[in-house]
């Protein structure tokens, strides 16, 4: 069984070997730590960790009350987040463990710490986190990143542990293959008005607990997010307390799909009206116009906008959709009413139905139907035409819009 003193004396050999072999001219250094003592000395309880050093955690390492702060390009590597643990006995719970505004890449091992990280790279416009099997475990407060240009987070966890804030300007915020296990009562993400993302935020694989009024994601409405940018795809929510705080499935900024314990995004819409009045003038025999008169959405429609008999598409996709259209139609006794569908004012040919009126003006039930291939700002209508210089009345209406793919 090796003792501790046969483990220092093989990690010294090590070190003096990597030196010996490295003029550390261009090349970065790797140090391994396995006490507080092989990192830099503190100065007023701060590490200031070396640029373009690579620090290897063997095991448990204390800081006994002091903190770090990174370099330029400063990497922190463990051999696992099992077994490899930094913390700061003494150090005040409110204070971050590892502050930087530079890149950081972290591999390997576990924060445990009442405040893990406060991370800005405001003015470095290069800087980007990259975090691979890296645990923030018993953290209150994981901590704030912010102005990095990307940060991307693949199979880690958060262990009771909460309040990862991003803010600032991000460009991605990825997560791949994580789990999240809140605090009750905290907020385990957080993305507050002040964040800007200017691509987007995507979590996918991954598995969200938050129980005990806790809440897993929250992104304020104000933050700004291109349009469908943000992405949850395939995450399972579980624990019973709020899982999407703030945005929902409904926003247009959000693309949820395939995942468990929330409702899914979806593009689509319904319009429709009843016992409608108002009288469509159709300026001409078998002149196609916009069927006139109140049209009401639907509660649940997603990526469209609604104003009287027209459905605009607000999502950030190009999608194909299938449209269905029903209306009952009166006019005069043997006049041919016919209805299409139009996209952006035009009328599609491939959907026009026709029926002739009966005596008596009896309203005729017509169904017509096509798919189209829309994009942001598109916008679908009803309109009818009659084989008469004659104007139509459509009782009821009903337009439904399904996205295909």
């Amino acid at each position: 069984m090796t003792t501790d003193a046969e483990l220092d004396a093989a990690v010294d050999l090590l070190q003096q070997q990597i030196s010996a072999a490295s003029d550390n001219s261009g090349f970065p250094c790797i140090i391994f730590v396995k006490d507080k003592i092989d990192f830099p000395a503190a100065v007023n309880g701060v590490i200031t960790l070396g640029d373009n050093i690579n620090y290897f955690l063997v095991g448990t390492v204390d800081l006994m009350g002091d903190r770090l702060v990174g370099g330029v390009n400063t990497v922190i590597i463990g051999g696992s987040s099992e077994n490899c643990f930094l913390k700061s006995t003494g150090l005040d719970a409110n204070t971050a463990l590892l502050s930087s505004n530079y890149s950081l890449p972290l591999r390997n091992f576990s924060f445990t710490h009442g405040t893990a990280v406060n991370l800005d790279a405001t003015g470095n416009a290069t800087a980007a986190l990259d975090w691979f099997g890296v645990n923030f475990t018993n953290c209150a407060k994981v901590g704030t990143i912010k102005s990095y240009s990307n940060f991307i987070m693949s199979d880690c966890a958060l262990l009771s542990s909460a309040n990862m804030t991003f803010d600032g300007s991000i460009g991605t915020i990825g997560f791949v293959n994580c789990l999240f296990s809140g605090i009750a009562g905290q907020t385990t993400l957080n993305f507050p008005s002040t964040l800007t993302v200017t691509r987007r935020i995507r979590a996918i694989y991954s598995s969200f607990v938050a129980f005990g009024g806790a809440t897993a994601i929250y992104v304020d409405p104000l933050a700004s997010i291109p349009t469908e940018a943000y992405v949850l795809d395939t995450i399972n929510f579980s624990g019973g307390a709020t899982y999407t705080g703030g945005l929902d499935y409904t926003s247009n900024k959000a693309f949820f799909s395939n995942c468990k314990g929330i409702i899914n995004s979806s593009a689509i819409a319904q319009m429709h009206f009843n016992n409608n009045a108002t009288v469509t003038v159709v300026g001409g025999a078998n002149n196609f116009v916009k069927v006139a008169g109140t049209t009401i959405p639907n509660a649940i429609n997603q990526k469209f906008s609604h104003t009287n008999n027209r459905l605009t598409y607000s999502g950030g996709i190009n999608r194909s959709f299938k449209i269905g259209a029903v209306t009952s139609v009166s006019a005069n006794n043997g006049q041919i009413v016919s209805v299409r569908i139009a996209k952006n004012g035009a009328t599609l040919t491939d959907s026009e139905a026709q029926a002739t009126i009966s005596a008596n003006g009896r309203f005729e039930n017509l169904k017509c139907q096509t798919i189209v291939e829309m994009t942001t700002n598109d916008y679908i209508e009803l309109f009818v035409a009659n084989n008469a210089n004659t104007n139509v009345t459509a009782q009821e209406l009903n337009v439904i819009i399904e996205a295909l793919n």
